[in-house]
């Protein structure tokens, strides 16, 4: 095993036994498993209050995207795994504007599906540009600002980790959070 191995494995023992990083997670993932369904107002108002968007708030756009969210009839989707809802709710006009919340869009479907639905991050997108560079991927790196860009990164690089199977898209983010650049800086040493 080399030493990232080693290492990135310690910290994913360490990170096993991080439960206060996830009560409110799991609070948000009974409410969605308990409350699958996006056609009520009363249930997507639950949802999206639960996860309590600072750009929603700040931008004070929560009902339209409530009622976004209610418009784009959703459900069938979520339960067939399709990627493309994400960019779909992400895109929204609301006090005549245009906004694009994947981070947002990307949470939402996440609940719904920890496993299915990567969490899009904005943080590591100079990080994902070098990846896609360095390794040469078929990427357009100009692009990682689109979830299925980013999507196809991230799952690359959960894959060459080898952490496929081992962490849904809610562990990786908080991993990534916590100890990313712990594991790439002792690694190295």
């Amino acid at each position: 095993m080399s030493r990232f191995d080693d290492t990135l494995k310690k910290y994913m023992d360490i990170f096993a036994n991080q439960e206060t990083y996830f009560v409110t997670d799991t609070r948000n993932l009974e409410l969605f498993r308990n409350t699958p369904g996006n056609a009520s107002t009363e249930n997507v108002q639950m949802k999206v209050s639960a996860i309590n968007d600072t750009e929603l708030r700040r931008h004070d756009i929560e009902e339209a995207m409530v009622a976004h969210i209610i418009k784009l009839n959703i459900d069938s989707r979520l339960l067939e795994n399709d990627l493309s809802i994400v960019e779909e709710i992400a895109h929204i006009v609301a006090r005549g504007q245009s906004w694009h919340m994947l981070r947002f869009a990307s949470m939402y479907c996440n609940f719904h599906k920890p496993e299915i639905y990567p969490i899009f991050s904005d943080e590591h997108l100079d990080f994902y540009r070098r990846f896609i560079a360095e390794n040469k991927l078929p990427l357009d790196a100009s692009k990682l600002n689109t979830y299925e860009v980013f999507s196809k990164a991230l799952n690359e690089l959960v894959s060459r980790l080898g952490l496929t199977g081992k962490m849904n898209y809610l562990q990786i983010r908080k991993f990534g959070w916590l100890y990313a650049q712990t594991v790439v800086n002792e690694s190295k040493a």
